[in-house]
Order: C-alpha cells, then sequence, then structure tokens
C-alpha cells in the first residue's frame, strides 16, 4: 500500500499468543500445576518440551480411533480445542521453534521463585502453585483440560519410546535441531554427575 506521498507502508504482522513470553510463562506454570495433580514428574527439560508443545496441541498425539481417542477427542472439542489449529504451519518447525524457547522460559520461572527443582524433577513453589491457581480464563481451563489429556498418555512413556511418538507425531523435520545434547546442561542431576566425572 502506497500513501499520496509514494511512502510505501505495510499492515503490521500480528503476533500469535506464543510469540508473547508472559503467555509461554503462563502456560508452562498452568502445565506444571497438571503435572503435580496427575503425579507426573518432569525430570528433564526434553520431556517437559514434549508436554508444553503436546498439551497446546493435543490432536497430534490422538491417531487412533479407538474408544479413548474418540472419548479424548470430544473432551478436547468440548474444551474448545479444534483438530485444524496446526494446518497453517509445519508442526515439526512450530515445535522446533517453541522448544528454542522453552529452557529460557524455564530459567525465568526459576528465577522469579515459581519453579523450584524437588527430587530431581521441575515442581511450582508455593508461590508458583498460588499463581496458577489464580489463572482462571477460559483458555487457561481448556489448557487444562488438554494438559490431563496429554500426560495421562504420555507419563508412562519412557524417554525413549516417547522420543519415538513424537517422532512419528512430529515428523522427521524437527530433528533439525537437537533437542538432546543441550538438555544435560538443564536436567536435575546430570550436570553434577558430569562435573564430578570430570573431575574423578
Amino acid at each position: 500500500m502506497t500513501t499520496g506521498d509514494g511512502v510505501e507502508l505495510s499492515a503490521a504482522v500480528p503476533d500469535g499468543p506464543e510469540d508473547r513470553q508472559v503467555f509461554r510463562l503462563a502456560q508452562l506454570t498452568l502445565l506444571l500445576e497438571v503435572a503435580g495433580e496427575e503425579q507426573a514428574p518432569i525430570r528433564s527439560v526434553d520431556r517437559l518440551g514434549f508436554y508444553d508443545f503436546f498439551s497446546a496441541n493435543p490432536f497430534v498425539v490422538l491417531s487412533g480411533d479407538d474408544r479413548r481417542d474418540v472419548a479424548d477427542r470430544l473432551t478436547l472439542r468440548l474444551a474448545g480445542f479444534s483438530d485444524r489449529q496446526l494446518s497453517y504451519a509445519s508442526t515439526g518447525q512450530r515445535f522446533a521453534s517453541r522448544r528454542r524457547r522453552l529452557q529460557h522460559d524455564l530459567s525465568l520461572l526459576v528465577a522469579y521463585g515459581l519453579v523450584t527443582i524437588e527430587s530431581g524433577s521441575y515442581e511450582l513453589t508455593m508461590i508458583g502453585g498460588a499463581l496458577a491457581e489464580r489463572l482462571t480464563s477460559v483458555y487457561a481451563d481448556a489448557y487444562r483440560e488438554a494438559a490431563r489429556v496429554v500426560l495421562k498418555r504420555l507419563k508412562r512413556l519412557s524417554d525413549n519410546n516417547l522420543k519415538k511418538n513424537a517422532e512419528e507425531w512430529l515428523g522427521k523435520s524437527w530433528l533439525l535441531i537437537d533437542v538432546l545434547d543441550d538438555v544435560a546442561e538443564t536436567t536435575p542431576g546430570i550436570a553434577g554427575r558430569r562435573e564430578s566425572a570430570s573431575r574423578g
């Protein structure tokens, strides 16, 4: 579009919710709240990344037509999720983009005193739990419902099986980034073991 003075104008490209840090931090807080309720310990950034992405895009993990899939689809639709929400972008690319921001977002939650590492897993502090309880929007309630569906399905999977399933759901494009190489630096217990080994 051009003005009368010959100056070209272009419309601003709207940011999606996931581009806003406050939104992502609130979403992680909700996920950790549900993880506590579902007794699904999160012991690595890698697992947190899978839980985080699939809770926001829950239809990705519903690949079959058995009774459980049908029931979970209904639950998600009633909560307000649409199985067409991923049509505008590659699932793998969206996961890669989200995963790159995750460690920074998690470090902020720890710095703010909302998340701590207890018994080798990431958990909400008392302050974090109180904050999560105050998140009562329509989307927050829908996200909690989606996180419950996802965590009930994924929490019993080993790390290897979770990664294999993720490869099927996301496609090979997400492997363009290394989701495991940098996990050791922010995974409870691993960094300490590496440091001890190097000293030995």
